[in-house]
């Protein structure tokens, strides 16, 4: 039996959480995914996405299915070569500070290599510490995904990077989702990166969500 429909929001049901852990396959995090990003209210939210798995243009498509209002502040942290790809696909040119997004300007860092962890909290970071100085809009943080992360680097590695940028993130009152893929990974790695985080968002094959927060 399907469970009762609630009139509220994820992020509602998620109030008080700055880490989310999105535990779902590829075919089934769209809505969820966007609804974390609170596309309701752009004008008052910035919104960074930190990619492994979709190029700077995918992600900027996903937002604008679902609306064609832009968030406040907007920021892309690509990983590996997408950026240079999309760039030269898409027209987008190269400024003082890299690469813009066409259109909308938004500013794109790129991290050459998938395990530079260092360069890829430097770059996270400066996004969150330069927003929070400039305005008191909500950030939030999409990361896609943990899954392409843990193909790279150890599960320690992993975890201290989590660890250090989860709090980073709560410094700064950031609200992030972190996609995963449940069926990639044994349950013990699910869990030790299930107690990293604030709140979980499980979403069955069938897109039901089932949603609860870390016990203290």
């Amino acid at each position: 039996m399907t469970a009762p429909q609630t009139a509220e929001t994820i992020p509602e049901r998620l109030t008080g959480a700055n880490s989310t852990l999105l535990l779902t396959s590829s075919f089934t995090d769209e809505r969820h995914c966007t609804e974390l990003l609170h596309p309701d209210d752009p004008a008052e939210t910035n919104v960074l996405w930190v990619s492994y798995t979709k190029s700077p243009d995918q992600q900027l498509r996903r937002w604008r299915e679902h609306t064609d209002e832009r968030p406040a502040e907007m920021g892309i942290v690509s990983v590996e070569d997408s950026t240079r790809s999309v760039a030269a696909e898409t027209g987008g040119s190269s400024g003082p500070g890299g690469p813009s997004l066409p259109e909308t300007n938004a500013p794109i860092e790129t991290v050459n290599s998938p395990n530079d962890l260092t360069g890829l909290g430097i770059r996270i970071t400066e996004f969150l510490t330069d927003w929070d100085e400039k305005n008191d809009n909500r950030t939030v943080v999409c990361f896609d995904s943990l899954t392409a992360l843990l193909q790279y680097v150890e599960l320690e590695t992993a975890y201290e990077f989590l660890h250090i940028i989860t709090g980073r993130m709560a410094n700064t009152d950031a609200f992030a989702h972190f996609h995963m893929d449940p069926d990639a990974h044994d349950d013990q790695t699910v869990e030790i990166i299930t107690s990293l985080m604030d709140g979980v968002v499980e979403v069955d094959a069938s897109g039901e969500e089932h949603i609860r927060a870390r016990k203290s």
